[in-house]
């Protein structure tokens, strides 16, 4: 996971485009494995912070899964979109924030 936090930041900054899209949003995200622990960062001043464990489930994104869908997405193995539409991954977010969602995986 610090990878993809590292790879997004990266984004940010050396995207113009990607970083129109996270400029002034802050967000907070928890991903939930559902086999396992809870993890959460936040999106603030054009930074995601690493995400550590907690067990605070009440953020702004809320994702669930287990730990093997996670890494199929993580190692782009698995289309978040058909991990949604199946039932594997559950999200709890509005769509806008789901967007934003979907350029971390």
């Amino acid at each position: 996971m610090e990878e993809k936090v590292s790879e997004f930041n990266r984004r940010i900054k050396d995207e113009p485009k990607f970083s129109g899209v996270i400029e002034g949003k802050e967000r907070s995200i928890c991903i939930s494995v559902s086999d396992g622990e809870n993890y959460t960062s936040n999106l603030k001043d054009m930074q995601l912070d690493p995400f550590v464990e907690s067990e605070d489930t009440s953020k702004d994104l809320v994702v669930t899964a287990t730990s093997d869908v996670l890494v199929a997405l993580i190692n782009k193995e698995m289309s978040p979109i058909k991990a949604y539409m199946t039932g594997d991954l559950k999200v709890k977010a509005s769509l806008t924030d789901m967007l934003l969602l979907k350029k971390l995986f």
